[in-house]
């Protein structure tokens, strides 16, 4: 039996200002694994339950949801980092009902919206 998973790997950099106006650079590395082992990828039912967990995992990786109100640019780099790993993770993943799924699903979103970053996949 061949285990399916996906490692979600998040690199993003997060700047913080000093008492003197300068910025230090952080890089934070999180990573999440997506077991679909269990999935069967022959329809659209099987991509959707995928994407889901990809999403969420995502999300988690990138230091979400976010609630609350936030500044502009910290829900800005949240969405780009959430929508750059999830469209690398179905990269990764590389299965045509699980890559149609997601384009479908990114071209009915509304620009900006969270979806994804950076995935490393074993099977």
């Amino acid at each position: 039996m061949r285990t399916k998973t996906c490692m979600l790997l998040l690199s993003f950099l997060a700047a913080t200002a000093s008492s003197l106006a300068t910025a230090d650079t952080l890089v934070t590395m999180n990573s999440e694994v997506v077991r679909y082992d269990d999935i069967r990828l022959i329809s659209p039912v099987g991509a959707a339950v995928l994407f889901g967990r990809l999403r969420n995992a995502a999300m988690r990786a990138c230091g979400g949801p976010l609630s609350g109100p936030q500044q502009l640019a910290t829900q800005q780099r949240y969405d780009a980092c959430v929508r750059d790993t999830l469209a690398k993770a179905v990269d990764e993943v590389n299965e045509p009902v699980l890559t149609k799924y997601y384009e479908s699903r990114r071209s009915a979103t509304v620009p900006g919206r969270a979806t994804e970053k950076n995935v490393t996949a074993a099977r």
